[in-house]
């Protein structure tokens, strides 16, 4: 196996589970957490996958560069740029937005009473299922682009 050969594959590893991880996230929250006590656990185990969805989303990164920098022919590739642009942009989103939104979710969370959840964290669970389905048809764009190399 070439050293570029190598990078796809782990490039492809971190696809499936930094994605994974981070179209899991969203089901595990909207369909456990249906008390404030189903959503602190909900909330855990969002906590543990988490770390599958950052370490796959940096690993992506890095061998998505390390790629162009083996096959620099990359750089002059339409889908290539794309890929790097969709990426980059949709940053504040992953990055910022959506997990401020789900911190104050769980500050809601964590610091209520047993019994239903408060009005105001159905208000952010709305905002987050944006943001996720932002997110969401920003990676599909990426696999779609990745996969087809359009142009």
């Amino acid at each position: 196996m070439t050293l570029y050969g190598l990078l796809v594959l782990v490039h492809v590893i971190a696809a499936v589970v930094g994605l994974g991880a981070s179209f899991g996230m969203p089901v595990v929250a909207k369909f456990g957490a249906k008390s404030v006590t189903n959503a602190k656990v909900c909330f855990e185990i969002n906590r543990k996958i988490e770390m599958f969805a950052k370490i796959g989303s940096l690993t992506l990164l890095a061998s998505g560069i390390l790629m162009a920098i083996v096959n620099p022919v990359l750089w002059s590739q339409g889908w290539f740029i794309g890929s790097l642009i969709i990426y980059i942009l949709i940053q504040p989103v992953v990055a910022a937005m959506l997990p401020k939104t789900i911190e104050k979710q769980g500050d809601i969370v964590m610091n209520s009473g047993d019994g239903e959840l408060p009005a105001e964290y159905h208000q952010l669970d709305k905002k987050a299922a944006k943001l996720n389905g932002i997110a969401h048809v920003a990676a599909v764009l990426l696999i779609v682009l990745m996969s087809t190399k359009p142009f």
